[in-house]
């Protein structure tokens, strides 16, 4: 406890993020507030994790060690039209954390193309493509300062489970993906605009005739 005293105290109502230990969660992030600092744990009370009913938010009792500050560049995924986050660049191996599932998750950049990157997760060998927007660099809290993450692009291509083939799939995927989307998205709003228009021509009408 002495070794974290030095790093930093948690008072209630700080904004904290909570690191994923067990298993399923190794590798994950969760912004939350401090409810009530116990010495060696606290109850903290997350703002993306819902109960059952989706309505609660989630509480919990964290050790002391799994607690650190937010984010220094980010705590939540940014809008897509916000420009500055849409051109943001990550290298080949770089570590990031991508926003998923209502929280972040520690994986390596393995390409990238028209605003989205692949991500590779060690934890779950996961490949998945993520909109720049839903990415972060990855930091590790350690004696009360932010470091770096290591660039892990000697482990990604010495790994028989990447290939350059591969990560072209996922991408060219994904963002078919998002045009199919964007239509639907379109035609939806078109049909709106139709139906609002026959409504009001309906509306007129019987003023006419009334």
């Amino acid at each position: 406890m002495e070794a974290f005293r030095m790093e930093r105290f948690f008072e209630r109502d700080n904004e904290i993020e909570v690191t994923g230990k067990e298993k399923g969660f190794l590798g994950s992030y969760y912004a939350a507030r401090v409810i009530a600092n116990m010495g060696d744990n606290y109850v903290v009370e997350y703002k993306e994790l819902l109960e059952d009913d989706e309505r609660t938010h989630c509480k919990e009792t964290v050790m002391a060690h799994d607690v650190r500050p937010p984010h220094p560049n980010q705590t939540l995924p940014s809008s897509p039209r916000d420009y500055s986050s849409a051109k943001k660049k990550f290298g080949f191996g770089e570590q990031v954390d991508a926003y998923d599932n209502d929280g972040w998750w520690v994986g390596i950049v393995t390409g990238e193309k028209g605003g989205f990157c692949t991500v590779f997760f060690e934890t779950t060998w996961d490949h998945i493509a993520y909109p720049v927007t839903h990415l972060r660099p990855h930091l590790e809290w350690r004696n009360g300062r932010w470091f770096p993450g290591k660039n892990r692009g000697r482990f990604v291509v010495e790994n028989s489970y990447f290939s350059s083939e591969l990560v072209e799939c996922i991408l060219d995927e994904k963002i078919e993906q998002e045009k199919l989307k964007k239509l639907e998205v379109q035609r939806d709003h078109e049909h709106h605009r139709m139906q609002s228009g026959w409504e009001e021509k309906m509306v007129q009408s019987r003023t006419v005739w009334a």
